[in-house]
């Protein structure tokens, strides 16, 4: 298959815009950017080596994760990434991971409970590796299948757009002893719904996954403040 040469430049453009996202918003929880540190174009420009319209276009997404404020003729700046500000998110995904996941019941076959399954070993097997960034990617495919089954694009977009913010949290922050163990055991207890088609059982499930990944977020993020605050003793 041919490509136009726009169609190239617009291909190369979107990876651009991809890569100085992930960069940005990886700096930002890193705190290489400190809450409420301006963000202008010109000096980001400068740093990654790139033009203006990838950086505009990271703010602007970056913007709906809630990483990054931007107001009128104040320009972009970094948001304060706290405890409450991770508990709203946490908490407005439940509503609407319970709900895609009710949803998709109406839709999954055998088949699909077969792709889940072998995701979940998939989960199992980076479990006991310890290997975060292929359960992280695990993770995500296994709701990801999930939730396109409910066919609501709106609500998927939604969540779509916290996935890379959650994930880079959980790269920064880690997972605690038993977390992974938990997980393991929450999507088992959804598969198990599932396949009984037992709606009551499958909106627990759903609801208790969530609840338990935001305290175990919440708690890492206690943890690692307190080294914060033993280290500057």
């Amino acid at each position: 298959m041919k490509y136009s040469k726009q169609e190239n430049i617009s291909s190369l453009s979107n990876t651009t815009y991809s890569k100085v996202r992930e960069r940005l918003r990886n700096d930002i929880l890193s705190n290489y950017f400190a809450p409420g540190t301006r963000l202008k174009i010109m000096d980001l420009v400068k740093l990654y080596n790139v033009s203006q319209m990838p950086i505009r276009e990271a703010l602007q997404q970056l913007q709906g994760e809630g990483l990054v404020v931007i107001e009128q003729h104040k320009g972009a700046y970094v948001r304060h990434i706290d405890k409450k500000f991770v508990s709203n998110i946490y908490d407005v995904r439940r509503v609407i991971e319970v709900f895609m996941t009710l949803e998709s019941m109406r839709s999954t076959t055998d088949d699909i409970l077969k792709k889940l399954w072998k995701i979940q070993a998939g989960c199992e097997k980076a479990a006991r590796k310890g290997n975060l960034e292929q359960l992280l990617k695990y993770n995500t495919d296994f709701h990801g299948t999930l939730y396109k089954l409910a066919d609501n694009e709106e609500a998927f977009h939604l969540v779509e757009g916290h996935w890379q913010l959650i994930n880079s949290l959980r790269t920064s922050f880690g997972y605690g002893v038993r977390r992974a163990d938990e997980i393991i055991h929450e999507h088992e207890q959804i598969l198990k719904a599932l396949e009984k088609r037992d709606e009551k059982a499958l909106e627990e499930a759903a609801s208790i996954h969530c609840i338990n990944a935001k305290k175990d977020v919440l708690l890492q993020m206690d943890m690692m403040e307190q080294k914060k605050l033993s280290v500057t003793k």
